[in-house]
């Protein structure tokens, strides 16, 4: 989806290639999402890039943060997506759901798989 030459004024890489631009996240999701996806929710995307490790990058403008509601680029970076590197594309899978560890010092009593240890009367 990057590398298409033919969407490259919605997505493209950055300069160093290490990060790519969301150029105008509207027409992104109704122009090409539809053509990768069974949607066309930039949110939905956003969110899969989150599942599988990616990051938002936040940017500065003119020394002031800018909004996600305003019409601005987004640029999104994982440390196994770069350009010209597709063989680090194995590298990237998506986050395993972990279970909820017991809160510090909280034990579950009902629980019979709570270790348990005998203090002596």
């Amino acid at each position: 989806m990057v590398n298409d030459d033919k969407d490259r004024d919605l997505i493209c890489w950055s300069d160093a290639g290490d990060s790519f631009f969301v150029l105008d996240h509207e027409r992104f999701a109704r122009e090409v999402l539809g053509h990768w996806f069974k949607h066309q929710r930039f949110s939905s995307f956003v969110r899969q890039l989150n599942m599988y490790g990616f990051h938002k990058i936040p940017h500065l403008q003119q020394g002031v943060l800018r909004s996600d509601s305003d019409t601005e680029y987004w640029n999104f970076s994982h440390p196994n997506f770069r350009r010209d590197q597709p063989d680090l594309l194995c590298l990237i899978q998506r986050k395993k759901q972990s279970t909820a560890a017991p809160q510090d010092g909280v034990v579950n009593l009902r629980d019979p798989n709570t270790p348990t240890s005998h203090v002596p009367d």
